[in-house]
């Protein structure tokens, strides 16, 4: 079944603390979204001291909107962190930026902005865990989503049956079912989930 991957973008830990809270008891993990205001124009929490503080019983895959995130990795090695993602176009040495997740025992996971190739992975996909392929803008909640990303998984999942392939930005009930049949099997969702009162129901309305 495809996993659904709550996403959680919080200007303040206040904000997090609360989503978190939310999700205690219906989803283990969920996704940490984590903006500089340099690599996307806004910014979020991003205080990697206060993550031991969230609520026991969720794992985090910690996204890094930020420039340069090899040289966050250290800071975002938590116990209850268990895949880091970085994107693509952030840093200029990759395979670095994966050694240095790996060497400290999390997952790896390269996400792809809407303008970049699936091919700009081809070569590393058996280094990394999830190729996370963006179907907005990165940045704020609530954009459109675009529709180019459906080919962009197929087309991976075309050179790649064993890929983990997540898509993230503007995930719903209406686009979810083409994901899936496309190749995706992670599919993270912000707006949609956390703007319904039945968080449980609404994630199993993206794996129908």
């Amino acid at each position: 079944m495809v996993e659904v991957l709550p996403a959680i973008l919080e200007k303040t830990f206040e904000g997090v603390q609360e989503k978190c809270v939310r999700l205690r008891g219906i989803a283990p993990r969920a996704q940490l979204d984590i903006m500089d205001g340099a690599f996307v124009p806004e910014e979020s929490w991003r205080d990697a001291s206060q993550i031991s503080q969230l609520p026991e019983g969720l794992s985090f895959d910690v996204h890094l909107m930020v420039e340069k995130p090899e040289l966050k990795i250290s800071e975002w090695n938590h116990v209850n962190v268990f895949r880091i993602t970085f994107h693509q176009s952030a840093t200029y040495d990759v395979l670095r930026t994966i050694k240095l997740i790996k060497d400290v025992g999390k997952e790896a996971g390269v996400a792809l902005n809407l303008e970049t190739p699936v091919s700009a992975v081809y070569d590393i996909l058996g280094e990394i865990d999830l190729v996370l392929l963006m179907g907005v803008l990165p940045g704020a909640q609530e954009r459109a989503f675009n529709p180019k990303v459906i080919e962009k998984v197929r087309e991976l999942r075309e050179h790649s049956p064993s890929a983990v392939i997540g898509v993230d930005g503007g995930v719903s009930p209406l686009v979810a079912p083409k994901l899936v049949e496309a190749g995706a099997n992670v599919l993270v969702s912000g707006s949609y989930l956390f703007g319904e009162d039945d968080i449980a129901s609404a994630i199993a309305s993206l794996q129908e």
